[in-house]
């Protein structure tokens, strides 16, 4: 999951910056792998984790992952084939949901990074109790 969070975070990104627009059926088909990893780990959350549904992170998550809907081209061209007027004021729109959706994905990688201290922390705390253990097994 954490590669499908650094291509979610990313991706569109490097689409725009790299490759032509023969590339972007690929890159749907990749937004749309992500859509799905993302709501099945959803869903297996809410089954998963107590108190996580309706919870603070769980509408976190939901936000983030209905924000990728606006990533995939074939969802935004049936959406786009409007009047010119609605195409600026989607163009507005779809910068200001990129920004809220970065900033959904950037609390995803912030709670990797405070998951892997967690793990640190935990290590350490095991290591200094092994430690004492074996101190207490010299002394007698």
């Amino acid at each position: 999951m954490t590669i499908v969070t650094l291509y979610a975070l990313f991706g569109d990104d490097f689409r725009m910056l790299f490759f032509s627009s023969a590339a972007d059926n690929t890159f749907n088909i990749l937004t749309t792998i992500s859509l799905v990893s993302f709501s099945i780990e959803l869903i297996l959350s809410c089954i998963a984790k107590d108190e996580y549904f309706l919870g603070f992170y769980f509408w976190l998550d939901l936000v983030s992952t209905a924000s990728l809907i606006m990533d995939i081209g074939w969802v935004m061209d049936r959406k786009g084939k409007t009047k010119a007027t609605k195409a600026t004021s989607l163009a507005r729109a779809g910068r200001g949901a990129r920004i809220g959706t970065k900033a959904g994905r950037i609390t995803r990688v912030i709670r990797l990074i405070r998951l892997i201290r967690i793990v640190k922390l935990y290590k350490n705390a095991n290591s200094v109790l092994t430690k004492d253990d074996t101190d207490l097994i010299d002394e007698n």
